[in-house]
This record gives structure tokens, sequence and C-alpha cells, in this order.
């Protein structure tokens, strides 16, 4: 099951992080958000209290998580090329990333004394130290609830339930439920002021409604199948 997407839209990436249904073990992957062409396809890394923890600069960051706290030491890096495992820090917490940075904190200490640590190398670099401009990349876009009733370009629609709504350059993208009987079904609608440019059923047979329907990179909108185990993109 698709468990977390991070994005990586500088290099046109995407890591994902799978997990085994039956023992949560976790499984990491990266394609090019472009074409779908895969790099490394479900790695497997860690115990069930490894996750991905982000990813820049075609390297996918992995950290572990405390048995019984959201903390725990452990960071590694893969190269998303290849899945080479390229550095582990077992004596380090990640608190945060930033770009090629990341911001950690010793395992002997309970908070507020933090260090950074090269994304290349994994070694400890001096704090105050340039990271580099981030480069310009399109933003990861996540639609709105749309708070207005059903628009004029929908009336025609059986919307059911909250209708999601984002702009992609001078096109509007419309995501919204469709009750069938006792079913449900996901519909896309992409139009330009009342014209509609395109249409169509993108989930259909679901037993119940999904909370979060998709998500935008550039022109290209990315939907996550209801049994996680799919992820689709559309060119709009």
């Amino acid at each position: 099951m698709v468990w977390r997407i991070e994005a990586d839209t500088a290099r046109n990436l995407l890591a994902v992080e799978t997990r085994n249904t039956e023992t949560g073990k976790p499984l990491f992957s990266a394609f090019d958000s472009r074409t779908g062409v895969s790099f490394i396809h479900e790695k497997p890394y860690g115990d069930r209290n490894w996750a991905l923890a982000g990813t820049a600069d075609r390297k996918l960051v992995i950290r572990s998580y405390g048995q019984n706290s959201p903390e725990g030491a452990g960071i590694a890096c893969i190269d998303a090329n290849n899945g080479h495992v390229l550095w582990e820090q077992f004596h380090y917490v990640l608190v945060g990333m930033a770009g090629t940075r990341l911001a950690v904190r010793h395992r002997n200490l309970a908070g507020g004394y933090e260090q950074h640590l090269d994304l290349a190398t994994g070694d400890l670099v001096k704090t105050g130290t340039t990271a580099g401009h981030p480069e310009e990349a399109p933003q990861v876009v996540i639609p709105l609830r749309y708070a207005y009733g059903i628009p004029d370009s929908l009336a025609n629609y059986p919307a059911h339930g909250d209708i999601f709504y984002c702009e992609i350059g001078s096109r509007q993208v419309w995501a919204f439920h469709e009750a069938i009987q006792d079913m449900y079904r996901v519909r896309i609608v992409i139009s330009s002021g009342l014209t509609i440019v395109a249409d169509r059923v993108v989930l259909p047979d679901l037993v119940k409604m999904l909370p979060e329907l998709f998500f935008v990179i550039g022109n290209q909108l990315f939907i996550v199948s209801d049994n996680k185990q799919e992820i689709v993109s559309y060119l709009v």
C-alpha cells in the first residue's frame, strides 16, 4: 500500500514509501514524475519503525521512529538513481529537512541543541554555513474545498458532497464524488470559464467516499487509487 509520497519537483522525482500489508515493513521507490519511469522499485530498508522523511537532489532521506515515541535515532540516505545506501547515521534524530541540509539532534540530548548534516555525505556541517539557494521549482498543490455551492460550470453534474478545486494556468480543475446506487465514483472535470475541456471518471466503484482526491505538480494531476496500490497521472 502507498503509505507516503514526497516530491523533489526540482528533479521531477517522486519518492514513495509503500508498506507490506502483512509485516508493515517499508519499501522505498523513486520514479520520474513526468513519465512514470522507475529508478528504484520497492527497495527494502529497516524495520516497520523506519519511514520516508523527504527527498531532494535525487536522494531519499529515511528516518527511524522510536517504538514508544515519535522520535528515534537513525537516519539513512538512499540514491534515487540506483537504490544504493549512500550513508547512515545512527546517533542522530532527524528534526527537520530544508533542501540539502538536515537539522538533527544527538540521541543523548533531550532537545534544544541542533546540528546539521550535509545531505550528500551525512557529515556534520558548521551551523551558519550556507546550504545554497533553493532551486526554482513548481510547488505541490493540494486542492481546496470549493466554498460557494455548485459552480455554474458543474450545474449539470450530480456532485455528491464536497467539491475540490484548483487552477492550472487558465484552466480550472474540479473533482467530486458521484453516488451510484450504494457505491461512489470520483469524476474530474477540467473547465475554462464555462467551457468544459475534459471530463473523466477517474475512480469508479468506491465503497466509501475519499477524503483526498488528487494533488498537482506543474500541469500534472496525480491520483492515488482507493486501494492505495496505484498512482495515476493526467496531463492537464
